[in-house]
């Protein structure tokens, strides 16, 4: 059997699983918080009065201004009334980007398995891969922003053509739902994000691969933001609007075996770039906050170990394997974002987001099976621990068939 053929094909769907991530985690850092931030609370009891107060403290020049100032008049910091307006900075995933996998063809591929049976090198160039995923993730609350819990759900289908032993060129389309609940009933942000990113397996020697891939995403999103001040406002602004992902990354490397057992050092890059269209939250409570266009850049470094190895059966050959990656957070630096009163443009205010944890570990446990024939099944499950600020799991499983 070819081992290098039986790599490739391994390989030929590398990157695609990477776009089955959780876009919550950016969203957040665009969006106004849904949770009760203490010092953003503070921050925008302030905001009311100097509205009120300060600015037209001789009197409001439009009667929603004027009801606004009246209703808010009570609630202040010192008055003993409950004040929630949920709205910190929302950065809440600026920690990493998003649950970034590496593709579940690329874990197959750091097998480096020369199986006694399982997927033919003889088999055709086409590969065709399907694949779900479903997670979760928790974020805690702190002073500046929420804290929330999410599902995620999604789907990847791939179809890459091996064009020799060391070349495959592929493209993926995905989607993904993301939805969130915020801590202490503060509201809710569903997301959906549909894919689709062109990948490549580039095989220099027998011991060397380099990965990489090109993507572009659209976003839509739907938020649900609780309301409180004192007695006199208690309600729920909704807000909905759209946005885009452009991302990309490459990885690289070196397979080798100690006895039965092999193992892959590698090294990877990723980035993505997240923007979202500005709009007007909508309801009654006359604290309904405008956002404007925003953006946010993360760039990741990992460094990591794939250890694997494999068993013959008459079906084919079982392929467990174990990974550890370390992964730094070059961007995503904390900010000051600005929003408004609908009812007052031009006034705005600004709240500061958390600083990023800039350094966590991902941890990864999978097993495939390659059948003789050349369909291959996986099951894969990566956790995100050691990070402060946000805590995840993905499982993923699926199928991949050469033809």
């Amino acid at each position: 059997m070819n081992t290098e053929a039986v790599k490739v094909k391994a390989s030929c769907c590398a990157v695609p699983g990477k776009f089955i991530v959780s876009v919550l985690t950016l969203v957040l850092g665009l969006l106004s918080q849904q949770a009760t931030a203490a010092t953003s609370n503070l921050q925008f009891e302030q905001y009311i009065f100097n509205i009120c107060f300060v600015v037209y403290g001789n009197g409001a020049p439009t009667q929603e201004i004027a009801d606004m100032c009246t209703l808010t008049s009570t609630g202040f910091a010192g008055s003993g009334l409950i004040a929630s307006f949920n709205l910190g900075t929302a950065n809440a995933g600026s920690t990493a980007a998003s649950r970034k996998k590496k593709g579940v063809r690329e874990r197959l591929d750091e097998q480096q398995e020369k199986p006694a049976q399982g997927a033919s090198a003889d088999g055709g160039g086409w590969g065709f891969l399907v694949t779900p995923q479903y997670g979760k993730s928790n974020r805690p609350e702190t002073d500046l922003e929420n804290g929330y819990q999410s599902d995620l759900a999604g789907l990847v289908v791939g179809l890459d053509y091996r064009f020799s032993d060391s070349f495959v060129l592929g493209g993926a389309i995905g989607y993904t739902r993301d939805d969130a609940a915020f801590l202490n009933s503060a509201g809710s942000l569903n997301t959906t994000n549909n894919t689709l990113t062109i990948y490549s397996t580039w095989l220099p020697a027998d011991s060397i691969s380099i990965d990489g891939y090109l993507g572009y995403g659209k976003i839509r999103l739907d938020s649900q933001r609780k309301v409180v001040w004192g007695t006199s406002i208690s309600g729920t602004a909704r807000g909905n609007t759209a946005g885009q992902q452009v991302m990309g990354g490459m990885s690289a490397g070196y397979n080798g075996a100690i006895g039965r057992v092999n193992f892959s050092p590698f090294i990877s890059l990723d980035s993505i770039k997240t923007s979202f269209d500005g709009y007007n939250e909508t309801g009654t409570t006359t604290l309904e906050l405008h956002f404007s266009e925003r953006s946010s850049l993360s760039t990741t470094g990992g460094l990591g170990v794939h250890l694997g190895t494999s068993h013959g059966f008459d079906w084919g050959t079982l392929l467990p394997s174990a990974r550890l990656t370390a992964v730094h957070e070059f961007q995503n630096k904390t900010r000051q974002i600005s929003n408004e009163l609908v009812i007052t443009p031009g006034l705005g205010f600004l709240v500061e987001t958390d600083s990023p944890d800039r350094n966590y570990l991902n941890l990864g446990l999978g097993v495939a099976a390659a059948l003789d024939g050349g369909a291959q099944l996986f099951l894969d499950y990566e956790k995100r621990t050691q990070d402060r600020l946000l805590s995840s799991w993905a499982v993923s499983l699926g199928a991949l068939v050469e033809f």
